[in-house]
């Protein structure tokens, strides 16, 4: 390694860890005056506070680490800008492109760190902060559960549903089993399956509706009905909403696996697809931004100072998340194949930077 690289890695490093600390310091004081309402609301212990904004950590890390690479960049090339060291690197015949490999390399690995956090961190951490949450601090169970390939649901009557799909646009329920309990809530009475819910004029309608009584001595009768209609008590839609799967809590192998399980059965994937995408796409950010940080960097006025570093990060930062948010809502929207609404953005950004890097004259 050339001095040169060491002496920029070193600035880099630098601001991206003091950036990086104060970031995850913002993130944790944002998320505590969110959330401080419902601690005082429910009386959440110290203990459970502390606990819950400790699991933020990861998640907070995952999230901050682009913009932190970005502001490194940005203000490591500024900062050479100002006091002419590209200027002299230039001059001993060193492009900018070969200056700035180092970020970029350290930007790659800084990138695969960050997916590995998602894959191995993140959505424990969000499990863990949705069960202190909801366990602990409301003291009421999430009504919602996935097991497998399955939701499962606890109505407020006692029965317990049985959902294989829910597609919540629609107002659609798919392969739903209803287990109805006697009062002690300890042994089933009856069964109820049916092919498919659909939520209509404030009603839910069951299509093959076959319910299954049972008495004692395992003997049982059936009722079979082409349609029967259901209050919207009894399972509200607002609820099913909160009990669909959430992919932040699942891995990339266990969403594709989920994705898979889905497909086979002939349901829509789509969502899930664009978030399978995402979770590679976001930590690829960190990889994209010093294309465009840094010859934008160089370009900054030298008596501008951090102010001007500062302002194109955030030019860049919006410009950025803008176009993948937008992106990623057109992929779960049908309207973007999954792969563009979750690369499009990485790639237009990053043929801009690379442009910008191999044809600076400067």
């Amino acid at each position: 390694m050339k001095t040169f690289d060491r002496y920029i890695l070193t600035e880099f490093f630098r601001v991206f860890l003091l950036s990086m600390i104060v970031m995850i310091a913002f993130y944790e004081m944002v998320s505590f005056i969110d959330m401080a309402g419902y601690f005082f609301k429910f009386k959440a212990t110290f203990d459970m506070i502390f606990r819950f904004m400790l699991f933020k950590v990861p998640m907070g890390l995952f999230h901050v680490t682009p913009i932190c690479v970005l502001l490194a960049s940005v203000l490591t090339i500024s900062s050479m800008s100002r006091f002419s060291e590209l200027v002299a690197m230039k001059s001993a015949g060193v492009s900018l492109l070969r200056i700035a490999m180092p970020i970029i390399l350290a930007a790659g690995a800084i990138s695969v760190l960050s997916f590995l956090d998602s894959e191995y961190l993140f959505h424990l951490a969000a499990k863990e902060t949705n069960r202190i949450y909801y366990d602990e601090i409301k003291k009421q169970p999430r009504k919602g559960l996935f097991s497998n390939d399955k939701f499962w649901y606890k109505a407020d009557d006692g029965d317990i549903w049985n959902i294989g799909h829910i597609d919540t646009k629609k107002g659609v329920l798919r392969e739903l089993s209803i287990f109805r309990f006697d009062k002690s809530k300890t042994h089933i009475v009856s069964r109820v399956n049916a092919s498919k819910g659909r939520y209509a004029d404030g009603k839910w309608i069951l299509s093959d509706y076959l319910e299954r009584t049972f008495s004692e001595g395992g003997k049982f009768t059936e009722k079979y009905y082409k349609e029967k209609t259901l209050p919207k008590s009894a399972v509200p839609i607002a609820d099913l909403t909160k009990v669909q799967l959430d992919p932040d809590e699942m891995n990339l192998d266990q969403i594709r696996t989920y994705i898979h399980d889905i497909k086979s059965k002939g349901y829509d994937a789509t969502k899930y697809i664009v978030k399978m995408h995402s979770k590679i796409g976001f930590p690829l950010i960190s990889l994209v931004m010093p294309l465009l940080a840094i010859p934008l960097g160089a370009r900054s006025s030298r008596g501008g100072g951090i102010m001007v570093g500062i302002s194109i990060s955030v030019i860049i930062g919006v410009g950025f998340w803008f176009s993948f948010s937008t992106s990623l809502a057109f992929g779960e929207a049908g309207r973007l194949p999954p792969t563009l609404s979750a690369y499009g953005a990485h790639s237009v950004f990053a043929m801009i930077g690379l442009y910008m890097l191999l044809t600076d004259n400067q």
